[in-house]
């Protein structure tokens, strides 16, 4: 049962109770609550409870959900919260299948009779079962999900539904069409086995008046390249696909749900690899869109593998009805330092700011949870990625950390928005840096920000 304000403080309470099901009960308080406080406390008493009833040795709890005054979303969070208290990891559940359910049987209660509760618990577990694909991918280390097996693990969680699915994965086609992705995908390519892939994923129901097109970062294990990574600064770099599992997680909840919108999403599946054939920092590369991009560093590779298929986004934008474009991307530590654990950082370009379009996505997610925060791309963002040698129009990134770069958050959005040509025209952009929202090992991934996306989009519909 997730209650508010219980005296003892935010720790779940196991408690015999002869009155309930099974002479116990599991109160699963939020402490006491703020001005400053939002629905995620309702979400982690849940995940509290849930995990303390299992802990106890509970096989079929039954949850109880309460209405909240500050929140209309409470009683669909704390089920969500709930939920992902019963997820194992893929490779838990495959290696160790006496491991790969946590529960027989798992009841909800619902207190406000307002909500009916069948679709509510149809949305939460719609929702859960998009983000366990996401966590499926985004959780898995570099050699279960390398870029094929991405691929191969999407088409199976996908079949049969109404998200159409395309891999290219063809080298000499990647090296034409998408030249800043082959670059990053080079070494890797030396190996059968870790070869980059591009996944192309479409959603169109029969009517809708928006289109949303999302690029995801899915870097299955970051090296750093030939500026490799030192000091253990290696460890966790399986969870740098993060972003393109937000966004395929993203797709499969479009695929339960069915919202009147349409949905382009393409993920950069690939290895920064280190070896003979990786690309170096001085080369000068030629973009999709014709931009020479002279190389500062090979550990600023998310941006190089999105930039060319931003820029097809662009161009795809002006055949689409009402388009926004995402970049979806674990891009920088600076997002981390900025905001801190398990905050997504919004960055609009001028079409999308002109819409106030981040403080909507922020207001949303709000609603279920998922944390963003509101950044601002500026002039010195830009000026950051101008070409600096003789001929060069962009510069792709400086030779230090981005938490050691002044702006290091927003300046690597403006490059994606110059190589892809987002910083004129009437095309609105944003780019979602997840570096510390999605979380990396041995944090669990999150799935975010897929609940702020549903939220924004209508796919929530229950509450």
């Amino acid at each position: 049962m997730a209650r508010c304000g219980v005296s003892q403080g935010s720790t779940p309470a196991l408690l015999q109770c002869p009155a309930v099901a099974g002479g116990r009960l599991v109160l699963a308080p939020t402490g006491p609550l703020t001005a400053y406080d939002d629905v995620r406390s309702v979400y982690e008493a849940a995940r509290g409870g849930v995990r303390r009833a299992a802990a106890a040795g509970a096989r079929r709890p039954a949850l109880a959900l309460a209405p909240h005054p500050r929140w209309p979303r409470a009683p669909l969070v704390a089920l969500l919260g709930a939920l992902e208290a019963l997820y194992v990891p893929l490779q838990i559940r495959e290696s160790f299948p006496e491991r790969a359910v946590k529960l027989k049987r798992f009841g909800v209660y619902g207190e406000d009779k307002r909500v009916p509760l069948r679709p509510l618990v149809a949305e939460a577990v719609a929702l859960e079962v998009a983000r366990g694909v996401a966590r499926d991918v985004g959780g898995a280390d570099p050699e279960r999900m390398t870029p094929a097996a991405a691929a191969r693990l999407l088409r199976e969680r996908l079949a049969g539904g109404a998200v159409r699915l395309r891999v290219l994965d063809d080298t000499a086609a990647l090296r034409r069409d998408y030249p800043l992705f082959a670059a990053v995908s080079r070494a890797a390519d030396s190996v059968e086995r870790h070869r980059g892939c591009i996944i192309f994923l479409e959603y169109e129901p029969k009517n809708y008046e928006n289109t949303v097109m999302l690029v995801g970062k899915g870097v299955t294990y970051d090296t750093g390249g030939a500026d490799i990574k030192t000091g253990g600064a290696m460890a966790g770099m399986s969870g740098d696909k993060g972003g393109a599992a937000a966004v395929a997680g993203f797709l499969k909840a479009c695929d339960l749900l069915r919202p009147p919108i349409k949905v382009v999403a393409a993920l950069a599946m690939v290895r920064n690899s280190v070896g003979e054939e990786a690309y170096v920092a001085d080369e000068l590369l030629r973009s999709r869109s014709g931009l020479a991009v002279r190389v500062g560093n090979t550990d600023a590779e998310g941006r190089l593998a999105m930039a060319d298929l931003l820029a097809e986004m662009r161009e795809r934008a002006a055949a689409e009805r009402a388009p926004h474009v995402y970049t979806v991307a674990t891009l920088t530590g600076h997002a981390h330092r900025a905001y801190g654990d398990g905050y997504t950082a919004a960055l609009d370009n001028h079409a999308a700011a002109a819409r106030q379009h981040a403080a909507r996505l922020r207001a949303a997610a709000e609603s279920l949870g998922d944390a963003v925060e509101v950044s601002t791309l500026r002039r010195e963002d830009l000026a950051a990625h101008r070409g600096r040698a003789a001929g060069d129009q962009l510069h792709q990134a400086d030779n230090r950390p981005s938490v050691a770069t002044p702006r290091g958050h927003q300046a690597p959005a403006a490059f994606l928005l110059l190589a892809a040509g987002l910083d004129g025209g009437d095309v609105p952009y944003t780019h979602l840096d997840v570096a510390a929202s999605a979380g990396m090992l041995p944090a669990p991934p999150t799935a975010a920000p897929l609940l702020a996306l549903a939220a924004l989009y209508g796919l929530v519909r229950s509450c």
